[in-house]
């Protein structure tokens, strides 16, 4: 895969060496992220102190493209259920844990963003509020770019920061205001979703019970 131009929001600045230390309950879990989006990079630390964006090149081209896992529909919609850990049942689902194991067997994760605004989505589904298609089709009608997450000190390894700047002035005041249209775009697009995928797809709660239905299955095979 080629090298990639990509953007990291930080608060306070990164010190030493680049680290997968994010927190754990994040979309795909413990790691670096970058994003493809750079004022979405700005927004996600423009409440913070000491607002900091960062211009990094990942040398995709020196990792394997078999330590690469690219997640998209179900699959990514899966994948961030389980390292969210944000619906109990699912989290107890093989499923689940099929997922948490998976996404931890690579060196870096690439999937489309999942922004703290899209809470309110993913809460929905998981309070059966939504169907999985609503969701899917939720998240990827609100465009926050892509993230890459190095998920190992090898992957880290691959990053080099290009530029590094504190985010102050008008140039803050533009990521607040974006940060601040993008909440509200987002409650329009859970609306949105609900209402054009009427009839298609499946609730959480459908889905716990085909799962379990499956590993009762196996179970008796």
């Amino acid at each position: 895969m080629d090298d990639i131009i990509l953007y990291h929001g930080s608060r306070g600045g990164l010190v030493g060496d680049i680290k997968p230390s994010s927190r754990v309950l994040c979309d795909f879990g413990k790691g670096f992220y970058m994003g493809t989006d750079k004022m979405q990079a700005k927004a996600l630390v423009s409440e913070k102190r000491e607002p900091i964006l960062y211009t990094l090149k990942f040398k995709l081209s020196e990792i394997p493209e078999s330590r690469l896992l690219v997640l998209e529909g179900q699959d990514w919609l899966n994948a961030v259920l389980a390292k969210r850990k944000l619906c109990e049942e699912f989290n107890r689902l093989p499923l689940a844990k099929k997922w948490r194991k998976e996404v931890e067997g690579y060196d870096v994760v690439i999937g489309k963003i999942a922004d703290d605004k899209m809470l309110d989505a993913i809460e929905r589904f998981t309070s059966y509020g939504m169907t999985d298609v609503a969701l899917i089709q939720c998240l990827q009608s609100t465009n926050y770019g892509m993230q890459y997450v190095a998920k190992t000190d090898f992957a880290c390894s691959k990053i080099a920061i290009l530029a590094e700047k504190t985010l102050q002035g008008a140039e803050l005041q533009m990521a607040k205001e974006y940060a601040r249209n993008a909440r509200i775009n987002a409650v329009h697009a859970v609306d949105d979703a609900i209402k054009s995928t009427r009839g298609k797809g499946m609730y959480l709660d459908e889905i716990v019970q085909v799962e379990q239905s499956k590993s009762k299955r196996l179970g008796k095979g």
